[in-house]
């Protein structure tokens, strides 16, 4: 609540048990006549009629020959408070300073105003040019014993314009920081963009040494670049976007990074993986992967490197794997010809392989295909 609301209700907590009876003396508030103006006038309980109406009667300048007739709301306890003597008032004026002068005009200022005067007790707290569209420089005026004006300026100052010009400080942070959330939101929405994960084991070369991976990205294709680490499943989300989408794409394909594997059947393991991983090496340099290695307890190529590359090495590999059943009929058909010649070098009184023909050369070797 705002200080005038805390006032208020600490008045009406006050009120709460505040319960007239017949004889009581009270003050009432009595309406303005021709001849006087409005006011609280002390009195007397004389009669409650339906636990609603008071009949008071008043005394002083507002005595009359009839009781006046009120709800309990306009009655309060005697004032206990010394009478205001005249010749010890004191005035204090305090100036606003201009980041307040808007708030001193409001009716929240108002509020505070009432608060101060009520805790020092002072006899008004106002402010000059008070109305929202008035010219010049506003103050605030003070008015009552001097310890109370004084009290009453600390308490202005030192709480009420402190933690206004804080609490304005704040609501003029929050508007332009909300201007520029709507202004984002305005770029966001009109622009393209991708969300892709990746192992969070990734991310540091993604980002590169203190950032220079990913702020070459976001410069060369003029994309916004934002990374959301998941710790439960140890994966971060990546959202690429831009007002260009092919260059949302490039810059995805530089960051994309995966791992695959491919089975391989335990029959072509030497065909596919080569002498001393040689085909692996190869394909590893030529798709520029992170690397590209045979795991033994599962018979198959695991590949890494960005999405690009490990799809061009399942290429690579899927092309090679291809081969392999051409190679295996070249291999049959190559030891069907060995048995032939063999066959014929016995039926013509050779001696196998290793002799000589006619021509004196030697007989065909598997080494010759």
């Amino acid at each position: 609540p705002t200080p005038a609301a805390a006032a208020s209700g600490a008045a009406a907590a006050e009120e709460d048990d505040f319960d007239p009876q017949v004889d009581d003396v009270v003050e009432v508030n009595v309406a303005a006549t021709e001849a006087s103006p409005s006011g609280w006038s002390r009195g007397t309980v004389k009669k409650i009629k339906n636990r609603v109406f008071y009949f008071v009667a008043c005394e002083g300048h507002m005595r009359t020959t009839q009781d006046v007739i009120v709800e309990k709301d306009s009655l309060r306890r005697v004032n206990a408070s010394l009478a205001i003597d005249p010749t010890a008032l004191f005035r204090k004026t305090i100036p606003v300073e201009r980041e307040l002068r808007a708030w001193v005009r409001s009716q929240d200022s108002a509020g505070c105003l009432d608060d101060v005067a009520a805790r020092t007790r002072l006899l008004a707290a106002s402010i000059t040019s008070g109305r929202p569209d008035a010219k010049g420089t506003p103050k605030v005026v003070l008015i009552g014993d001097e310890e109370g004006v004084l009290l009453g300026e600390k308490l202005l100052i030192e709480i009420h314009f402190r933690n206004q010009i804080w609490m304005q400080g704040f609501h003029d942070y929050r508007e332009r920081f909300l201007e520029k959330i709507k202004a984002y939101e305005t770029q966001w929405g009109t622009w393209h963009k991708e969300v892709f994960t990746v192992d969070t084991s990734f991310v540091g070369r993604i980002i590169g040494s203190k950032g220079a991976n990913i702020a070459k990205l976001r410069q060369e294709f003029g994309v916004d670049i934002t990374l959301q680490e998941d710790e439960s499943t140890w994966e971060t989300h990546i959202t690429v976007a831009g007002e260009d989408e092919n260059a949302i794409k490039q810059a995805r394909d530089k960051m994309e990074y995966v791992t695959t594997r491919i089975q391989v059947d335990p029959d072509q393991v030497g065909w596919i993986v080569g002498k001393g991983y040689q085909n692996l090496q190869q394909i590893q340099a030529k798709a520029e992967l992170i690397y590209a290695r045979f795991d033994d307890k599962t018979s198959s190529i695991e590949l890494c490197g960005l999405h690009a590359q490990v799809e061009d090495a399942k290429l690579m590999v899927a092309v090679h794997r291809d081969y392999y059943s051409v190679y295996q009929d070249m291999s049959d058909e190559r030891k069907s010809m060995l048995k032939q010649f063999e066959e014929l070098d016995k039926k013509g009184g050779g001696k196998g392989k290793k002799g000589k023909d006619r021509n004196g050369r030697g007989g065909a070797d598997e080494d010759d295909w």
